[in-house]
């Protein structure tokens, strides 16, 4: 198989925090291919939301953001406790549990949104309905 058809590897992705934009950037061939939102509220910091380019998914790339910006804030944190409000990374922490005791997930306020893949799925209003 030609090396340019093969997938990156987590190991190719390059994460950075863009403190400008509360952003942690993931970069591809230096191209930003994904980020996790980040708030600071009273000195406490939660992730809200996390986005992968559609023709880049399934690589690890959400998986690195995730792993990446919980190993910056737990070292910046102190004590206290990281707040989740992305669903991807609620269900990262699940899948790696030494992060349990450094998060609290709230998933009561996980807010659904349309990702580009999800465009052609139309909803139809309530006059189509009846």
């Amino acid at each position: 198989m030609p090396e340019e058809n093969m997938a990156p590897s987590p190991a190719a992705i390059e994460v950075r925090k863009n403190e400008t934009a509360r952003l942690y950037e993931a970069l591809s061939n230096g191209q930003v291919v994904g980020t996790l939102a980040y708030e600071t509220t009273g000195g406490r910091f939660s992730l809200t939301h996390s986005y992968v380019d559609p023709d880049q998914r399934h690589r690890g790339i959400a998986s690195a953001l995730a792993r990446h910006a919980l190993e910056d804030l737990s070292r910046n944190q102190g004590q206290a406790r990281i707040g989740i409000y992305c669903g991807f990374v609620a269900d990262y922490v699940q899948a790696h549990p030494a992060w349990k005791d450094s998060v609290d997930i709230n998933r009561s306020a996980f807010i659904a949104t349309y990702t580009a893949r999800d465009t052609t799925t139309r909803i139809m209003t309530s006059d189509e309905l009846s």
